[in-house]
């Protein structure tokens, strides 16, 4: 089989290995679609620590079950899933306190930029869920960020009648204003990409750009009021993150989910977090319970969430899928496995 190897810095090569056999416990899949996500493109154009070449990327993926192994009982070849990248262990003092995302003996499966991927027992057992039929396999790769972004919503404690302010309108961005709508939030997205306003807009959000008309205004004129509840921050911005305190209401909070480099510092107004209790939060990856909801959340909502991918390459165009991520101009992009290379 081919896998695509980030062998440095800005390239992936493409080779073949041999395909991978299910053992006691394990199932092959061949992979039919794999969303970029924004720690791929960082690994790809600049490095990343958990991510060194030479390595495979791409942990957002669906696939068909091609072998199954011994002691597998759930599931049958050819059936359709979708895959946790990794599960918690459940058992350590972290998963019992509910966060199975901050786990440090989870168990990983392999990158998916690779014909077929051998899905390990636990995995199996806990992380693998059936694709409905009539769910694109590119819609279910967007299972993955879509866990995240219930963890990003369970942790701001977006609730129905919250007045919710997502401030980056990215694919993240995007989805956090989709969920928080469907808990009954009034939302307001602010992004500064007319492709990308487009692109929500036609999702059916209320969208503003703060360079072209008044944040303030559109926040009266959507929300009901100046200030917002919870402020969902989907950029990697700390001005951004230092700024929005301004923007929350009394015993509101402020979500850090887009991420900072390790050693930045944030400076936040003492009076506002003491006198007026609005308070920060920040959110990481998944747990297992949240992949769950995603999976249920995304069957239920697969029209929607078509319209978030913009851009579909083929397996041997992954470099230009990175491009394409870089430059911002739609929202997600995902790796189609059945689609031919564009001349």
């Amino acid at each position: 089989m081919k896998i695509a190897e980030l062998v440095k810095i800005g390239k992936i090569s493409y080779r073949e290995v041999p395909k991978p056999h299910a053992g006691p416990g394990e199932i092959v899949l061949k992979i039919q679609a794999v969303g970029l996500c924004g720690t791929d493109v960082k690994a790809y154009f600049k490095g990343h620590p958990y991510f060194a070449p030479p390595c495979i990327l791409g942990h957002e993926f669906t696939g068909t079950i091609v072998e199954v192994g011994p002691e597998v009982d759930r599931f049958d070849g050819g059936e359709r899933v979708v895959v946790a990248p990794y599960v918690e262990c459940g058992v350590c003092d972290l998963c019992q306190h509910g966060l199975g995302e901050m786990c440090k003996h989870k168990a990983f499966v392999s990158g998916a930029f690779q014909e077929f991927i051998l899905v390990p027992r636990a995995i199996v057992e806990q992380g693998t869920f059936r694709l409905e039929t009539d769910v694109d396999f590119s819609v279910g790769s967007l299972a993955e960020p879509l866990a995240c972004v219930h963890n990003g919503i369970d942790k701001a404690g977006v609730s129905k009648g919250d007045a919710v302010l997502v401030i980056g309108g990215g694919p993240m961005g995007v989805m956090l204003a989709l969920l928080a709508r469907t808990k009954g939030a009034q939302v307001l997205l602010s992004e500064i990409s007319a492709s990308r306003i487009e692109a929500a807009r036609r999702l059916g959000l209320e969208v503003v750009s703060p360079q072209e008309e008044s944040l303030v205004e559109r926040m009266i004129t959507v929300l009901g009021r100046d200030k917002a509840d919870r402020i969902l921050v989907a950029v990697g911005s700390k001005t951004v993150v230092e700024t929005a305190f301004d923007m929350a209401t009394p015993g509101g909070r402020v979500l850090l989910f887009g991420g900072l480099p390790k050693g930045d510092r944030v400076c936040i107004d003492a009076f506002a977090v003491h006198y007026n209790e609005i308070s920060l939060a920040g959110s990481f990856g998944y747990n297992l319970r949240q992949f769950e909801e995603a999976v249920r959340w995304l069957t239920n909502h697969a029209q929607d969430l078509s319209g978030i991918i913009t851009h579909t390459v083929a397996f041997s165009e992954i470099e230009r899928g990175m491009q394409l991520a870089k430059e911002a101009k739609g929202l997600k992009i995902v790796v189609d496995f059945a689609k031919e290379a564009e001349l």
